[in-house]
């Protein structure tokens, strides 16, 4: 007896868990959440691999089919079900594959969220302040070695977020951007100073709009603060994200309010990261409490 029955299990844990903390539902067009991403690609694998050693069995198939359909990979989902129907002809099949078919040209958001590592990094990363770890909220992308349009030298480390000037900037490194070289350079902003929270200390707003990464958000990005000092940007989140941190919060019935009127009990229903209604976490860099940002694609 070969060991279908059990991979079969083992696969099917591993997708329903992928599924459970994906934070969307069946053919909405948002990517899965980033704590569900590596779950997916590990089932990916897994079926990619049994799939070599049982090309006819369409348990399997129709498995990758669901993980493709999930990620928004429409096109690759196809392929997968049709490998189903040539190899059983059912109708439940074909009716599914008329439902994909209508998904096949919407195309795949690219993620908000990157963790990213350098190899080739020969510089320690300047600190800044108000957005510590750039480089996992996705402020820095790395893998390219690309040229910084602010000193000119090849950077394998680099910065696309919003940056608001005059010149059309492709890329600064993180160095030209923590001396605020680059602000100074193209007279930019990586945050509009009307869209922060008030505080009283001119030095601490120039900061963080000359020297600091912005984020990237689905409208115009906003910057909170407390304890009278800006907040430290520490990613994208959904409900899922934020349900074990929500008695660390300041106020956070006050920042929905603020943000746009909705409640905390709308929050299961609406909230989701890199979803159609996108979180935006920060914590207080003197007390560390929370604080949440929200807008709507």
């Amino acid at each position: 007896m070969d060991d279908r029955i059990e991979k079969l299990k083992e696969i099917n844990i591993l997708i329903s868990s992928a599924i459970s903390k994906s934070n969307k539902f069946w053919f909405e067009h948002v990517l899965p959440s980033q704590m569900s991403l590596p779950l997916f690609e590990k089932a990916e694998a897994q079926l990619n691999a049994i799939l070599k050693d049982y090309p006819t069995d369409t348990n399997f198939w129709r498995m990758l089919c669901n993980v493709k359909t999930y990620t928004m990979d429409y096109a690759e989902a196809i392929t997968a079900l049709e490998k189903v129907i040539v190899l059983e002809n059912k109708q439940k099949d074909k009716t599914q594959l008329l439902e994909l078919m209508e998904h096949k040209d919407v195309p795949k958001p690219k993620a908000k969220v990157k963790i990213t590592k350098s190899d080739s990094l020969q510089r320690a990363l300047p600190y800044f302040k108000y957005h510590p770890e750039p480089t996992v909220t996705g402020a820095f992308e790395t893998g390219t070695v690309v040229t910084c349009d602010c000193c000119k030298k090849p950077t394998d480390i680099y910065y696309t977020n919003p940056f608001f000037a005059v010149d059309e900037i492709e890329a600064l490194c993180p160095w030209c951007i923590a001396d605020g070289k680059a602000a100074r350079k193209f007279e930019g902003s990586f945050q509009d100073d009307i869209n922060v929270d008030d505080i009283n200390d001119p030095e601490k707003l120039k900061e963080l709009v000359e020297r600091t990464p912005g984020y990237n958000g689905w409208q115009q990005e906003y910057w909170l603060a407390h304890c009278n000092d800006y907040c430290a940007f520490k990613g994208y989140v959904g409900w899922q994200e934020i349900e074990p941190l929500l008695d660390q919060f300041a106020d956070i019935e006050s920042d929905l309010a603020k943000a746009g009127g909705l409640k905390l009990t709308d929050l299961p229903n609406y909230l989701r990261d890199n979803g159609s209604c996108q979180g935006y976490l920060f914590q207080c860099i003197c007390c560390n409490k929370y604080r949440i940002y929200y807008d709507f694609d």
